[in-house]
Protein backbone atom coordinates (compact mmCIF):
# COMPACT_ATOMS: atom_id res chain seq x y z
CA UNK A 1 0.00 0.00 0.00
CA UNK A 2 1.25 3.53 -0.84
CA UNK A 3 0.19 6.29 1.57
CA UNK A 4 -0.06 9.67 0.78
CA UNK A 5 -0.25 12.51 3.27
CA UNK A 6 -1.06 15.67 1.92
CA UNK A 7 -0.55 18.95 3.56
CA UNK A 8 -3.30 22.06 3.93
CA UNK A 9 -1.70 25.46 3.27
CA UNK A 10 -1.90 28.75 4.32
CA UNK A 11 -2.04 32.11 2.15
CA UNK A 12 -0.46 34.54 4.76
CA UNK A 13 -1.47 37.46 2.12
CA UNK A 14 -3.62 37.51 -0.92
CA UNK A 15 -4.58 40.29 -3.20
CA UNK A 16 -7.03 39.94 -6.15
CA UNK A 17 -5.22 41.75 -8.92
CA UNK A 18 -8.64 41.35 -11.45
CA UNK A 19 -10.83 39.50 -13.10
CA UNK A 20 -9.80 37.80 -16.48
CA UNK A 21 -12.18 38.12 -19.47
CA UNK A 22 -12.03 33.81 -19.35
CA UNK A 23 -13.46 34.38 -15.70
CA UNK A 24 -11.07 33.59 -13.83
CA UNK A 25 -9.22 36.21 -11.65
CA UNK A 26 -5.12 37.08 -11.33
CA UNK A 27 -3.75 37.08 -7.99
CA UNK A 28 -1.11 37.45 -6.04
CA UNK A 29 -0.25 35.77 -2.83
CA UNK A 30 2.58 34.45 -0.63
CA UNK A 31 1.23 30.49 -0.18
CA UNK A 32 2.73 28.40 3.16
CA UNK A 33 2.34 24.33 3.09
CA UNK A 34 1.38 23.55 6.85
CA UNK A 35 1.22 20.45 9.13
CA UNK A 36 -2.46 19.43 9.33
CA UNK A 37 -2.84 16.79 6.74
CA UNK A 38 -5.17 14.46 4.93
CA UNK A 39 -4.07 10.83 4.08
CA UNK A 40 -4.82 8.44 0.48
CA UNK A 41 -4.03 4.90 1.18
CA UNK A 42 -3.65 3.52 -2.66
CA UNK A 43 -2.99 -0.70 -3.62
CA UNK A 44 -3.21 -1.98 -6.58
CA UNK A 45 -7.02 -3.09 -7.91
CA UNK A 46 -8.47 -3.57 -11.50
CA UNK A 47 -9.98 -0.90 -12.06
CA UNK A 48 -10.23 2.33 -10.40
CA UNK A 49 -12.28 3.05 -7.04
CA UNK A 50 -12.31 6.19 -4.58
CA UNK A 51 -13.98 5.46 -0.64
CA UNK A 52 -14.07 7.93 2.57
CA UNK A 53 -12.68 6.50 5.18
CA UNK A 54 -15.95 4.51 5.93
CA UNK A 55 -15.72 2.76 2.62
CA UNK A 56 -18.58 4.72 0.94
CA UNK A 57 -17.86 5.46 -2.60
CA UNK A 58 -17.02 9.49 -3.58
CA UNK A 59 -18.24 10.85 -6.60
CA UNK A 60 -16.53 11.28 -10.17
CA UNK A 61 -16.22 15.23 -9.17
CA UNK A 62 -13.95 14.88 -6.44
CA UNK A 63 -10.34 16.14 -7.17
CA UNK A 64 -8.58 13.02 -6.05
CA UNK A 65 -11.21 11.06 -9.09
CA UNK A 66 -10.51 13.96 -11.48
CA UNK A 67 -6.83 14.16 -11.14
CA UNK A 68 -6.01 10.21 -11.04
CA UNK A 69 -8.08 10.10 -14.71
CA UNK A 70 -6.43 13.10 -16.45
CA UNK A 71 -3.05 11.89 -15.56
CA UNK A 72 -4.14 8.48 -16.68
CA UNK A 73 -5.15 10.19 -19.99
CA UNK A 74 -2.67 12.27 -20.37
CA UNK A 75 -0.28 8.92 -20.14
CA UNK A 76 -2.36 6.39 -21.43
CA UNK A 77 -2.41 3.75 -18.76
CA UNK A 78 -5.46 2.84 -16.91
CA UNK A 79 -5.65 4.03 -12.82
CA UNK A 80 -6.39 0.66 -11.55
CA UNK A 81 -5.91 1.19 -8.02
CA UNK A 82 -8.41 1.50 -4.79
CA UNK A 83 -7.78 4.86 -3.44
CA UNK A 84 -9.17 5.21 0.25
CA UNK A 85 -9.15 9.41 1.21
CA UNK A 86 -9.15 10.05 4.84
CA UNK A 87 -10.04 13.64 5.48
CA UNK A 88 -8.57 15.67 8.30
CA UNK A 89 -8.51 19.24 7.01
CA UNK A 90 -11.83 21.12 6.83
CA UNK A 91 -14.10 22.12 3.89
CA UNK A 92 -14.81 25.60 2.48
CA UNK A 93 -11.71 26.52 4.82
CA UNK A 94 -9.33 28.20 2.90
CA UNK A 95 -6.75 25.49 3.70
CA UNK A 96 -6.68 23.72 -0.05
CA UNK A 97 -7.66 19.93 1.46
CA UNK A 98 -9.62 19.22 -1.91
CA UNK A 99 -6.70 20.36 -3.72
CA UNK A 100 -3.84 19.27 -1.61
CA UNK A 101 -5.56 15.66 -2.04
CA UNK A 102 -5.35 16.04 -5.76
CA UNK A 103 -1.62 16.99 -5.86
CA UNK A 104 -1.83 13.92 -3.95
CA UNK A 105 -2.83 11.46 -6.47
CA UNK A 106 -0.51 13.05 -8.58
CA UNK A 107 2.80 12.83 -7.01
CA UNK A 108 1.80 8.80 -6.41
CA UNK A 109 0.91 7.91 -9.74
CA UNK A 110 3.87 9.29 -10.83
CA UNK A 111 5.58 7.45 -8.39
CA UNK A 112 3.77 4.33 -9.25
CA UNK A 113 4.04 4.62 -12.66
CA UNK A 114 7.93 6.04 -12.79
CA UNK A 115 7.23 8.86 -14.76
CA UNK A 116 10.34 10.92 -14.54
CA UNK A 117 8.53 14.16 -14.90
CA UNK A 118 9.25 17.29 -13.03
CA UNK A 119 6.89 19.18 -10.87
CA UNK A 120 6.90 21.97 -13.13
CA UNK A 121 5.84 19.55 -16.33
CA UNK A 122 2.73 18.43 -13.60
CA UNK A 123 1.66 21.96 -13.26
CA UNK A 124 -0.63 22.44 -16.66
CA UNK A 125 -2.68 19.30 -15.74
CA UNK A 126 -2.73 20.20 -12.41
CA UNK A 127 -4.67 23.74 -12.90
CA UNK A 128 -7.16 21.81 -15.09
CA UNK A 129 -8.34 20.22 -11.43
CA UNK A 130 -8.38 24.12 -9.52
CA UNK A 131 -6.01 27.10 -9.26
CA UNK A 132 -4.49 25.56 -5.77
CA UNK A 133 -3.29 22.53 -6.95
CA UNK A 134 -0.16 23.48 -8.73
CA UNK A 135 1.54 25.23 -5.74
CA UNK A 136 0.93 21.44 -3.79
CA UNK A 137 4.24 20.50 -6.12
CA UNK A 138 6.36 23.15 -5.25
CA UNK A 139 9.03 21.12 -3.80
CA UNK A 140 9.91 23.93 -1.15
CA UNK A 141 6.48 24.20 0.84
CA UNK A 142 6.06 27.80 -0.18
CA UNK A 143 6.13 30.19 -3.08
CA UNK A 144 4.56 33.22 -4.88
CA UNK A 145 1.50 32.10 -6.55
CA UNK A 146 0.44 34.62 -9.42
CA UNK A 147 -1.49 34.56 -12.33
CA UNK A 148 -4.42 32.02 -11.16
CA UNK A 149 -2.21 30.93 -9.04
CA UNK A 150 -0.04 28.45 -12.09
CA UNK A 151 2.61 31.18 -11.66
CA UNK A 152 4.95 29.91 -9.04
CA UNK A 153 8.17 31.09 -7.58
CA UNK A 154 9.21 28.80 -4.99
CA UNK A 155 11.10 30.14 -1.72
CA UNK A 156 12.58 28.75 1.60
CA UNK A 157 11.05 30.65 4.89
CA UNK A 158 12.15 29.87 8.24
CA UNK A 159 10.13 27.49 10.37
CA UNK A 160 6.94 29.26 11.29
CA UNK A 161 4.56 28.36 14.16
CA UNK A 162 0.73 29.18 13.71
CA UNK A 163 -3.03 28.53 15.19
CA UNK A 164 -5.42 27.87 12.49
CA UNK A 165 -9.08 28.24 13.77
CA UNK A 166 -12.23 27.96 12.25
CA UNK A 167 -15.89 29.42 12.92
CA UNK A 168 -19.00 27.01 12.40
CA UNK A 169 -19.71 29.00 8.99
CA UNK A 170 -17.97 27.64 6.00
CA UNK A 171 -17.03 30.03 2.80
CA UNK A 172 -17.39 27.93 -0.73
CA UNK A 173 -14.85 29.19 -2.75
CA UNK A 174 -17.16 30.32 -5.59
CA UNK A 175 -19.36 32.66 -3.27
CA UNK A 176 -16.06 34.19 -1.87
CA UNK A 177 -15.10 35.53 -5.54
CA UNK A 178 -18.38 36.35 -6.21
CA UNK A 179 -18.39 38.46 -3.30
CA UNK A 180 -15.23 40.31 -4.76
CA UNK A 181 -16.80 40.67 -8.09
CA UNK A 182 -19.84 43.01 -6.17
CA UNK A 183 -17.10 44.80 -4.45
CA UNK A 184 -13.92 44.90 -5.96
CA UNK A 185 -10.94 45.49 -2.87
CA UNK A 186 -7.60 45.35 -3.13
CA UNK A 187 -4.82 45.30 -0.33
CA UNK A 188 -1.28 46.58 0.50
CA UNK A 189 -0.57 42.54 0.50
CA UNK A 190 3.39 42.08 -1.33
CA UNK A 191 4.29 38.52 -0.67
CA UNK A 192 8.23 39.25 -1.27
CA UNK A 193 7.71 42.05 0.99
CA UNK A 194 6.29 39.61 3.82
CA UNK A 195 8.83 36.90 2.84
CA UNK A 196 11.83 39.13 3.88
CA UNK A 197 10.05 40.43 7.15
CA UNK A 198 9.58 36.63 8.17
CA UNK A 199 13.44 35.99 7.71
CA UNK A 200 13.98 39.07 9.52
CA UNK A 201 11.65 38.92 12.22
CA UNK A 202 10.49 42.49 11.30
CA UNK A 203 6.31 41.30 13.17
CA UNK A 204 5.99 45.24 12.20
CA UNK A 205 6.45 44.17 8.62
CA UNK A 206 4.55 41.33 8.60
CA UNK A 207 1.63 42.31 9.99
CA UNK A 208 1.70 45.79 7.43
CA UNK A 209 1.30 43.15 4.56
CA UNK A 210 -0.70 39.63 6.36
CA UNK A 211 -3.31 41.10 4.48
CA UNK A 212 -6.42 39.29 2.40
CA UNK A 213 -8.54 40.67 -0.31
CA UNK A 214 -11.47 38.61 1.22
CA UNK A 215 -11.20 38.80 4.37
CA UNK A 216 -13.22 42.20 4.59
CA UNK A 217 -16.09 40.87 2.67
CA UNK A 218 -16.04 37.64 4.07
CA UNK A 219 -15.87 39.26 7.81
CA UNK A 220 -18.96 40.73 6.91
CA UNK A 221 -20.88 38.27 6.35
CA UNK A 222 -19.06 36.08 8.72
CA UNK A 223 -18.27 38.39 11.96
CA UNK A 224 -16.63 35.02 13.71
CA UNK A 225 -13.82 35.47 11.59
CA UNK A 226 -12.86 39.01 12.84
CA UNK A 227 -13.93 37.77 16.49
CA UNK A 228 -11.58 34.60 16.17
CA UNK A 229 -8.32 37.29 14.75
CA UNK A 230 -8.92 39.53 17.62
CA UNK A 231 -8.74 36.60 19.83
CA UNK A 232 -5.52 34.92 17.91
CA UNK A 233 -3.46 38.40 18.80
CA UNK A 234 -5.04 39.05 22.46
CA UNK A 235 -3.52 35.32 22.86
CA UNK A 236 0.14 36.85 21.77
CA UNK A 237 -0.37 36.34 17.82
CA UNK A 238 2.45 38.52 15.94
CA UNK A 239 0.36 38.16 13.05
CA UNK A 240 -2.92 37.05 12.12
CA UNK A 241 -5.24 37.08 8.97
CA UNK A 242 -8.13 34.92 7.01
CA UNK A 243 -6.48 32.27 4.74
CA UNK A 244 -7.64 32.14 1.20
CA UNK A 245 -11.10 32.39 0.79
CA UNK A 246 -12.02 31.74 4.14
CA UNK A 247 -13.17 31.52 6.49
CA UNK A 248 -10.16 29.57 8.83
CA UNK A 249 -7.62 32.06 10.53
CA UNK A 250 -4.13 31.53 11.20
CA UNK A 251 -2.50 33.24 13.33
CA UNK A 252 1.31 33.35 13.77
CA UNK A 253 3.73 32.93 16.82
CA UNK A 254 7.38 33.13 17.77
CA UNK A 255 7.18 29.37 19.03
CA UNK A 256 5.43 26.25 19.46
CA UNK A 257 5.12 26.93 23.45
CA UNK A 258 3.52 29.93 22.77
CA UNK A 259 1.32 29.04 19.99
CA UNK A 260 -0.42 26.12 21.90
CA UNK A 261 -1.08 28.28 24.88
CA UNK A 262 -2.63 30.55 22.23
CA UNK A 263 -4.96 27.88 21.03
CA UNK A 264 -6.31 26.88 24.49
CA UNK A 265 -7.45 30.26 25.08
CA UNK A 266 -9.00 30.61 21.29
CA UNK A 267 -10.31 26.68 20.76
CA UNK A 268 -13.70 26.96 22.91
CA UNK A 269 -14.47 29.66 20.46
CA UNK A 270 -14.18 28.05 17.59
CA UNK A 271 -15.36 24.53 15.22
CA UNK A 272 -12.19 23.45 14.61
CA UNK A 273 -8.84 23.99 15.72
CA UNK A 274 -5.07 23.25 16.01
CA UNK A 275 -1.67 23.88 16.42
CA UNK A 276 0.62 23.42 13.05
CA UNK A 277 4.44 24.61 11.66
CA UNK A 278 5.57 24.99 8.33
CA UNK A 279 6.58 22.29 6.26
CA UNK A 280 8.69 22.29 3.28
CA UNK A 281 7.32 18.78 1.45
CA UNK A 282 3.63 19.36 0.80
CA UNK A 283 3.10 15.57 -0.55
CA UNK A 284 4.84 13.07 1.78
CA UNK A 285 4.90 9.37 -0.04
CA UNK A 286 5.73 6.40 1.83
CA UNK A 287 4.80 2.39 1.71
CA UNK A 288 3.26 0.67 4.36
CA UNK A 289 1.42 -2.31 5.08
CA UNK A 290 -2.65 -3.20 4.17
CA UNK A 291 -4.82 -2.71 6.81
Amino acid sequence: MLMVRCAAKVNLCLDILGRRSDGYHDLRSLMVAVSAWDELHIVLSDRFGLEDEAGQPLPQSNTVWRAAHLLAQEVGIPPNFTVRLIKRIPSEAGLGGGSSDAAGMLKALQKLWRLRWSWRRLVPLAARIGADVPFFLVPTGAAIAEGIGERLTPLRLPTLWMVLVMPEATMPTKDAFDLWDAHPTQVDADPMALAEALFRGDWTQVRRHTQNAFEPLIATRIPSVTDLKARLMAAGAMAAVMSGSGTSVVGLFTDAMAARRALKMVRPFAAWGTVARSVRRSIVLRWGRKG
